[in-house]
């Protein structure tokens, strides 16, 4: 299970090429090596001109959950799977290519630029073309009005995320409603990546409209497809081409996004027909069956994802002591998880030393020491926290409380139990008791991990290449409007910091203070990365344009079958 953090949450995330430049893959069948990855900024598509792609037919897309919420600003909307569904039929003004950069979606903003550094001016001239399902045309009231939805001020708007958006002082007019500046105070260094999706004003304008009003569907769109069913009970979503879209047509008839259970029925799907492609990632039989499987093509890119245990600091948990937090990730060994989960895919994986940068980007250092993996340290620590163990007991007590961690995982996801386990045995150890939960994993984020009902929580990080403050300030903001922060742990210290490298325009400096959050993050025990995840898809051959699309935006109207 995984959650994307979109541009809101993205973090500078690779691995080394050397750790999968092994063999080539292509399918072939009984091959079991792992396939090689691409250099950072290349992706995987298996381009085509549009001329080359054939006019109709349908994609079916496996998602892992229904959308909560088909706002994906919204706090509920945290699940992975919500993004690709939204950004087929609502507006993209901010886009990537394949290195991760940031610029205009011409389809809905024909350019946008800074024209100013002192103040901070950055000047949008939209499409005149582009236009709401209703009619109304998109103007720059739409984004002031996202824009006010998202900045943090009125507390009634429950957001994924503000970062970014509080940066923002100004969106005024300028010679037309296509015509608008956006004044920064303090500055934003990063913020290209912003408007990444647009939502109508007649949504964004209304705090209850926002939180609740498109949780069973999108009520306005203004993309190459629109909705063509929504089917709650098989929990499959299925977009048309919209016959108003002034862009491109898009090649396909459909695309339906279709729920699976589990990454086996996934890949069964793509064996089966039912499913044009299946997440390899890091589970090594899905490699191995996806490896054997005729038509199939696997494909490889370099992405911000990584798996983590993320822990609860808010009142309800057990572990909202930071010395227990601290002493349980002495208590994990991460070398034995990362090299039960991906080593045959990643030879040299080992666990990551950093929350916000992962190695081979700018950025990156290892700010993990003090904090690895001590079983004897973490045990003299529970005893100086009061966490003892009696004589012939096999858990740790503190005032008649035994210290038994309940561990939410989604039901199904093969990787999520097997961490816990692991995590079970080694805490075990220690003294320390660990209850494994298996939930819903169509429900896990929403009624779950939003709403803190766990103590350890194990999910997969996912980003789009979006700048690493962004990302940082959703994961690790406290306050009222922290609400991509799901373990509530953080301090003003932690605050200040993020706010200081979201107006440092000078990226060394800007680097330097992510990794001061960083360290202190670690002091907190707010989470512990493990490993990085392999980004592999197994992809139906003869889709074009489509399949490990790396740090870029996905081309919806592009994406189609071969002649």
């Amino acid at each position: 299970m995984s959650r994307t953090p979109r541009a809101l949450l993205a973090v500078a995330v690779t691995v080394t090429a050397s750790a999968l430049l092994l063999s080539a893959c292509g399918g072939s069948a009984g091959s079991s090596a792992p396939p090689p990855t691409k250099q950072i900024g290349q992706n995987d598509i298996n381009p085509m001109l549009r001329d080359e792609v054939k006019d109709g037919g349908i994609l079916q897309w496996g998602v892992q959950a229904y959308p909560a919420n088909f706002n994906m600003l919204a706090i509920d909307a945290s699940s992975g799977d919500i993004p690709p569904v939204v950004q087929s039929f609502e507006p993209t003004p901010a886009i990537a290519d394949a290195s991760g950069n940031w610029g205009p979606d011409p389809d809905y903003v024909q350019s946008f630029k800074l024209v100013s550094t002192d103040p901070q001016k950055v000047e949008y001239k939209l499409n005149p073309k582009a236009k709401w399902s209703d009619g109304t045309p998109i103007t720059w009231e739409d984004y002031k009005s996202e824009w006010q939805a998202l900045n943090g001020k009125n507390t009634a708007y429950q957001p994924l995320s503000t970062a970014g958006y509080s940066s923002i002082s100004d969106i005024s007019k300028g010679s037309d409603d296509y015509d608008f500046t956006v004044t920064y105070n303090p500055k934003l260094a990063e913020w290209s990546n912003l408007f990444n999706v647009l939502y109508p004003k007649s949504m964004t304008s209304n705090p209850e409209e926002f939180n609740k009003g498109w949780k069973d569907e999108p009520k306005v769109t203004a993309g190459p497809f629109k909705v063509g069913n929504l089917d709650k009970t098989g929990n499959n979503v299925t977009v048309v081409p919209d016959p108003n879209w002034w862009g491109d047509k898009p090649k396909l008839d459909k695309i339906v996004f279709k729920y699976y259970s589990s990454a086996n029925v996934e890949v069964d799907g793509l064996a089966s027909g039912a499913f044009d492609f299946a997440s390899v990632a890091s589970n090594i039989d899905a490699f191995k069956r996806t490896s054997a499987m005729k038509n199939v093509t696997l494909r490889r890119a370099n992405l911000p994802n990584y798996r983590e245990i993320v822990f609860n600091g808010a009142g309800n948990s057990i572990l909202n002591d930071q010395k227990l937090r601290v002493a349980i990730i002495k208590g994990i060994n991460r070398d034995p998880i990362a090299k039960a989960e991906i080593s045959q895919l990643l030879p040299d994986a080992k666990p990551l030393g950093n929350h916000i940068f992962l190695p081979g980007f700018p950025g990156y250092q290892d700010n993990s020491a003090g904090y690895l993996y001590n079983p004897d340290e973490a045990k003299k620590e529970l005893d100086a926290d009061g966490w003892t163990l009696a004589p012939g007991a096999k858990v740790r007590s503190k005032n008649g409380k035994q210290l038994s961690i309940r561990n939410a995982i989604p039901g199904g996801v093969k990787s999520a139990l097997d961490e816990a386990q692991l995590v079970q045995q080694q805490l075990a150890a220690i003294g320390v008791d660990l209850q494994i939960v298996q939930d819903d994993p169509n429900t896990f984020f929403d009624e779950h991990i939003t709403p803190g009902d766990f103590d350890i929580a194990n999910f997969a990080q996912m980003g789009d290449g979006a700048p690493p403050v962004n990302n940082a300030q959703s994961w690790f903001t406290t306050g009222d409007q922290a609400l991509g922060n799901s373990g509530r742990i953080g301090d003003e210290s932690i605050n200040k910091l993020l706010d200081q490298a979201s107006s440092e325009l000078d990226q060394d400096k800007r680097y330097a203070l992510l990794n001061e959050v960083d360290k202190q993050v670690w002091a907190l025990g707010h989470s512990l990365p493990l490993y990085q995840r392999p980004s592999i898809v197994a992809v139906r051959n003869g889709l074009a344009n489509f399949g490990n699309s790396g740090l870029a935006s996905i081309k919806y109207t592009d994406i189609g079958w071969a002649k």
